[in-house]
């Protein structure tokens, strides 16, 4: 032990092995990361190498922050977009507009986005509010006088959303698809 600096030498390797440790855990969200910051700071005790990693830590979460931000007020502006066109155009294009715009959102949906970013919940919300619309759309233009068809398109669209929610833990699609359904049938039965 004295040829290395005694006790001093190991608390050091320790004390990096905690924090390389640490910082492992907050760059794959292990744990949250004011926690980590919390621990990096007990440890580092007052280490100015740590504290500027811990700036530029934040800086880039910050920056990542942005780009989510960007990204979801994008996804909603195609979405936007894409539901407009739908509802002011009266023939069956509207219908090739929308089934691009949820091709183009799943395939985004598949390759970019992580589970753990805001992106993933808005483009699914996205995709599933344009397919009720594509559904409503296809009801008004071919199937316009018969309402059973209207009923069983709605019915259709709750289903997707439970199995949806169920499939992808989803709470919130769980809970609008049986809401919708509990809705269709009252509304059926009374």
């Amino acid at each position: 032990m004295l040829l290395f600096g005694g006790d001093d030498f190991m608390n050091e390797h320790r004390k990096k092995i905690i924090l390389s440790e640490i910082k492992y855990w907050k760059q794959n969200n292990l744990l949250p990361g004011r926690y980590c910051d919390f621990l990096t700071t007990l440890y580092a005790q007052g280490d100015e190498q740590h504290k500027e990693e811990g700036n530029i830590t934040s800086s880039i979460l910050h920056k990542e922050k942005k780009k989510q931000k960007l990204s979801v007020l994008f996804i909603l502006f195609i979405g936007i977009l894409l539901a407009m066109v739908m509802l002011f155009i009266d023939n069956k294009f509207a219908l090739l507009f929308g089934a691009i715009g949820i091709i183009i959102l799943l395939s985004f949906a598949t390759f970019k986005s992580s589970k753990q970013s805001i992106i993933l919940p808005t483009i699914y919300i996205v995709i599933a509010l344009l397919l009720l619309l594509m559904s409503l759309k296809l009801w008004s233009v071919f199937f316009s006088q018969q309402p059973i068809i209207l009923i069983s398109l709605l019915i259709f669209n709750c289903v997707i959303w439970l199995f949806a929610g169920r499939l992808l833990k989803l709470l919130y699609f769980t809970l609008s698809g049986a809401i919708g359904l509990i809705c269709i049938i009252a509304y059926l039965v009374f």
